[in-house]
């Protein structure tokens, strides 16, 4: 608003004329419902940012999750593929080293399906964790959300503690301002 504009409404009001109060009353409902405005686009802004947010989270834990397990499955296909190899080997050798060759294959085995074993874990570990994160992400946002919501209220109930008070100094109407103002907060918004 022109701070000329509200001094010369002021001084209209101020100076008596009859049309002072009423333009002042439209001013205070203009703010009003300005501000009721503001709010409605800060909490549908907060409502489409942790929307984006949450998908965002939700397509990055998947990648994650995808490309973990394709790591996992591809070091159990080598190590399957090197046990395997490591058997032929073993067989092809010479008989009086077969045993050995065998033990020998077996410890092979066992260690690489551990370590695929042990890799699947910190996969499922990291898929778990990002899945956390994501979590506590929404959380965060809920808690932003909210916290605008009670900023919104109290923003809206001292407009009404102003309007109240701007009633005060009103000569009485049939309708005071407050509900006036409460009827128009209540109206859909455009």
């Amino acid at each position: 608003m022109d701070e000329g504009a509200h001094n010369d409404d002021l001084t209209a009001v101020a100076s008596g004329q009859g049309s002072g109060y009423a333009v002042f009353g439209e001013r205070v409902a203009g703010i009003l419902e300005a501000a009721e405005e503001a709010a409605e686009k800060i909490r549908e802004s907060a409502r489409r940012e942790a929307a984006e947010l949450e998908r965002l989270a939700a397509v990055e834990a998947e990648r994650v999750k995808n490309e973990l397990t394709a790591d996992a499955r591809t070091l159990r296909t080598e190590a399957e593929e090197y046990a395997r190899d490591m058997r032929l080997a073993v067989e092809a050798y010479a008989t009086q080293h077969r045993r050995q060759a065998e033990e020998e294959g077996r410890k092979i085995v066992e260690d690489a399906e551990r370590q695929s074993t042990s890799m699947r874990q910190a996969a499922e570990q990291m898929v778990r964790q990002v899945e956390g994160d994501v979590r506590r992400r929404e959380e965060q946002l809920r808690a932003e959300v909210r916290m605008l919501e009670q900023r919104r209220r109290e923003a809206t109930e001292r407009l009404r503690e102003v309007a109240a008070l701007v009633q005060d100094v009103l000569p009485s109407r049939e309708e005071s301002l407050p509900n006036e103002l409460e009827q128009r907060a209540a109206r859909p918004s455009r």
